[in-house]
């Protein structure tokens, strides 16, 4: 992790160092020399990382050598932020235009206080880069007067720790051992059993799961399966780890076949003797333990082992997804945890092996931990170990009350697996996944909020946000793949992860990994905060819970020194001004009525979120925040509008400020200039207030985007939607139009949305027809929602569309073929790709169209052709169904609850007919 931190000051420190030489000669105090030489000596000790972060598992002044570059390496990255807030001091203060000519004179004059200000700054900078580059020079000279790391050399792979070794697993198990996996092994015994056609290749199943989940030992329960079976005519086993040596593997399967071991060492001889060894021989190949994906290395072994005859299978265990894919896998067995009463009797096989004294109480302290265990046999095999030992309630209630990371035991045996898995990451990879260590146990964790809290921390390294964004995504996908994310869900419109979770053991391992600098503090009334402050006094992020007593984070932390700060339910009034460093500060739902100007101060200051507070106007100094990236204001319905300073934020990039349909907070002019917005969660027009034309140039925008309308239907109004150019914000997938007024069918006309967009929804359009952008222009919607509205736009045409959703509609009596957008003249598909109908709180609404018998038996119509689910909810006056249109989808769920007279017709088995015998129907 010192290694990602490092890195990050160093590709911040070079550009920032080649700027001011080739812009600015004369540097005070020669700062430029210095950092030149700051640069040299951080490479120099990051070539020493490697080797000092192996031995610092175990030694604990190793530990603290490491940390002292840390706080170096943290103390520089804040005096960078300084550095650059000064060289843009001058655009920031030149951003207004200056028309006056007494403002002229007297921005003249304030300029030239600035500059004597400006080399005061500079001078205190450059001394505190010369005070780091002595702290570094006598780090390095520890190293070489007590340690002696060895650098790492190019091209030299990681190693693992001499403590976390990987372990080369054999083919041998006791099953009575094993608990929870006899569907697992069935479902593999038929898979290896299945005479499936590969055509040349051959059949390859892997089994993919997180450390310390059962793979290898549920690898064994089936390799052994086979021993005494004669379906595999050979049947070898072997422990691929890593690297992924092929010739070694070669060796291992000639040497398992022949039980000697083979005279050979050029690779293409060992390849010609596998391919004759087990030609025409039906085969199982165990391949345990596979961690690297190198294509090159295994393509020659997989193309030698399909001489054997049809049924041979290749079994494969693995951490990580891609691997399998790698690999050719045709199946993909993901192995799930073991519950609660699995783990408990996995554990008390072990804990009660020899015990007999106070059984029935330690039973029920055991069923308790092995909840700890959060599926893995490894946990509930070492908790066993460890109770084997304890002779009194009174220690197994200790273990219970124990956090599982702060066990030795633990370390020593779960977390190697965990560890080994880990060291495959690259080191700013592995600085994003121990971050995660700040969020509670349980927490559905939303992506897009941890990236932006990754970018804050300088962990992702990018000229642009979307380069970031990318890595980011990018970092989260390696992480889930490798198990060490789960419950893992994706966003149907933009097809990435949306939001994941820790299994608590991976969620114990990462608080491993930060102890000394990543805390979680939940405060109770009668807990004494003192016992904390031990652990926590060198707290670098910190998650604090306070549950309403008067205590402060003050007292156990050196509060300078966060650089993330996640406060709930109570701030001490003092604190905010005191976090120097922090560049994440999360103040969501503290109660807070007014946010202190000293917020101005926090300079670093990149991620901040208010939401969920009355807060009813932000301090002007919060314009003052160069850094500040991101902006959440969810929930804050009493704040009625933001700074007219907004535009010196040019940092800013994500502006969440609304979560309500109508209420939002009025945006400012300079709004207007901040064109690196990606995210602008809403956009409330008014006429003599905010203006549609000051999006014209934010065409930076994506994701999801609101747009309030009130009263816009003058001619200028039109100018000002088209001046928008929301066809240009490419960016955008998902747009939501929410009207407080009338608004003319030109305004909306003017406001064409970009071509891919994916979601659209209206809601409380007046207007008696849409514009024609939805039907001639938006071919890839996905989705579409309309709510409230006076009329439905037709929009069968739409060839992608998957969801309609209709809701509240007012005063629809009668709905004819207008939505399906066909006239009946020749053969007609309406919604080819609609997979599901929505009608949700339709009072009104009382007949629904069905096609003629004369269309239905000519054929001359299609429509809703995938349709799988309708939903009518809450249409009590609904008399009947489509039932000739119905009975041409495969429509296999039905909700119609709270429709009243549909419920009748149902319940009295007449509006089954037209329904198949596999439907779903709710009533």
């Amino acid at each position: 992790m010192v290694d990602a931190t490092i890195n990050m000051v160093v590709k911040r420190l070079a550009p920032i160092i080649e700027k001011r030489v080739r812009d600015e000669v004369n540097l005070v105090l020669n700062s430029a020399k210095e950092a030149g030489n700051l640069v040299s000596k951080l490479k120099m000790i990051q070539q020493l990382l490697d080797d000092a972060e192996r031995k610092g598992v175990t030694d604990p002044q190793v530990k603290a050598w490491l940390r002292k570059i840390e706080d170096a390496a943290y103390e520089m990255d804040d005096a960078l932020d300084e550095w650059e807030i000064k060289i843009h001091e001058p655009e920031m203060e030149g951003s207004e235009d200056v028309s006056d000519f007494w403002e002229k004179v007297s921005s003249f004059i304030q300029s030239l206080c600035l500059c004597f200000e400006h080399v005061v700054d500079r001078r205190r900078i450059a001394l505190k880069i010369k005070e780091l580059n002595g702290r570094l020079e006598s780090i390095a000279k520890e190293n070489e007067d007590e340690f002696k790391f060895l650098p790492k050399l190019s091209g030299e792979k990681n190693q693992d720790s001499q403590d976390f070794k990987r372990v080369l697993e054999t083919s041998y198990v006791d099953k009575s051992k094993v608990k929870g996996r006899d569907d697992d092994k069935k479902i593999l015994v038929s898979k290896l059993l299945s005479e499936s056609n590969q055509g040349n290749d051959i059949h390859i199943i892997s089994i993919v799961g997180t450390g310390g989940l059962g793979k290898t030992t549920l690898a064994k329960l089936v390799y052994n399966d086979f021993k005494e079976n004669q379906y595999f005519q050979q049947k070898i086993w072997i422990c691929v780890s890593d690297p992924f040596d092929e010739i070694r593997i070669a060796k291992a399967i000639l040497e398992s076949i022949n039980k000697t071991s083979p005279n050979l060492t050029e690779f293409q001889a060992l390849l010609q003797c596998i391919e004759t060894t087990v030609s025409g021989k039906r085969f199982l190949l165990v391949l345990d333990d596979v961690w690297k994906h190198d294509h090159k290395k295994w393509e020659p072994l997989k193309i030698c082992l399909r001489k054997g005859a049809p049924g041979s299978k290749i079994l494969v265990t693995t951490r990580n997804e891609s691997v399998a894919k790698m690999m050719g896998s045709v199946d993909t067995h993901q192995l799930r945890p073991l519950s609660d009463s699995e783990c408990f009797a996995l554990l008390s096989q072990i804990a009660f092996e020899k015990r007999k004294e106070h059984h029935n109480i330690l039973e029920a302290i055991g069923r308790e931990i092995a909840q700890k265990c959060g599926g893995l046999p490894l946990a509930a095999k070492t908790l066993g170990s460890l109770l084997s030992f304890k002779d009194t309630v009174q220690e197994w209630n200790n273990v219970l009350s124990s956090e599982i990371w702060q066990m030795e035991i633990a370390e020593v045996e779960i977390f190697p697996h965990l560890y080994l898995s880990y060291n495959e990451l690259l080191p700013v990879v592995k600085r994003c996944f121990s971050y995660c260590a700040i969020f509670p146990k349980d927490l559905e964790i939303d992506v897009d909020t941890l990236i932006r809290m990754w970018m804050a921390q300088g962990f992702l390294s990018g000229e642009t946000a979307e380069k970031m964004e990318l890595k980011g995504r990018e970092y989260v996908q390696d992480l889930a793949v490798r198990s060490f994310f789960q419950d893992i869900k994706e966003n149907d419109l933009f097809g990435h992860i949306s939001s994941c979770n820790m299994h608590d053991i991976i969620h114990d391992f990462a608080q491993f990994l930060t102890k000394s600098e990543c805390f979680i503090v939940d405060i109770t009334d009668d807990e004494d905060i003192t016992a904390k402050e031990v652990f926590c006094r060198n707290a670098r992020h910190l998650s604090w819970e306070d549950h309403g007593r008067a205590s402060s984070p003050v007292l156990i932390c050196s509060v300078e020194k966060l650089r993330s700060f996640l406060c709930a339910k109570y701030l001490p009034s003092h604190v905010l001004g005191t976090l120097k460093s922090v560049r994440v500060l999360d103040l969501s739902s503290c109660g807070l009525q007014e946010l202190s100007p000293e917020i101005g101060n926090l300079i670093h200051l990149r991620y901040l979120d208010l939401s969920g507070n009355p807060i009813r106007e932000l301090p002007r100094t919060l314009c003052d925040l160069y850094y500040l990236q991101t902006l959440i204001l969810l929930g804050c319905e009493h704040l009625s509008k933001l700074p007219e300073e907004i535009y010196k934020l040019i940092n800013l990039r994500y502006l969440v400020a609304c979560d309500l349909i109508y209420d939002a907070p009025s945006l400012p002019q300079g709004l207007e200039k901040l064109t690196g917005l990606r995210t602008l969660s809403h956009f409330k027009t008014k006429r003599g207030g905010t203006k549609l034309g000051w999006l014209k140039n934010l065409n930076q925008l994506e994701g999801n985007m609101d747009i309030i309308i009130d009263n816009l239907n003058e001619e200028s109004d039109v100018i000002e939607a088209q001046n928008a150019a929301l066809k240009n914000k490419k960016g955008i997938r998902s747009l939501e139009f929410k009207f407080k007024g009338d608004v003319s069918v030109d305004v909306m006309e003017a406001l064409q949305p970009p071509p891919n967009l994916l979601s659209l929804s209206f809601f409380g359009y007046v207007g008696i027809e849409f514009p024609r952008w939805i039907t001639t222009s938006l071919n890839n919607l996905k989705f579409v929602l309309i709510k409230n509205c006076s009329s439905l736009p037709p929009l069968g045409n739409l060839e992608f569309l998957e969801v309609l959703s209709i809701w509240s509609m007012k005063n629809m009596k009668y709905l004819g073929r207008e939505l399906l957008g066909i006239t009946g003249d020749g053969r007609a598909i309406a919604f080819p790709k609609l997979k599901c109908l929505q009608f949700c709180f339709c009072n009104e609404w009382t007949e629904w169209e069905d096609i003629t018998e004369e269309e239905e038996e000519k054929d001359v119509v299609s429509i809703m052709p995938c349709l799988q689910k309708l939903v009518v909810f809450y249409c009590p006056n609904l008399k009947a169904l489509p039932h000739r249109l119905l009975r041409r989808t495969p429509l296999d769920e039905l909700d119609i609850t709270y429709s009243n007279l549909l419920i009748e017709q149902f319940k009295s088995r007449g509006g089954y007919e037209f329904l198949s015998p596999t439907c779903r129907v709710k009533l």
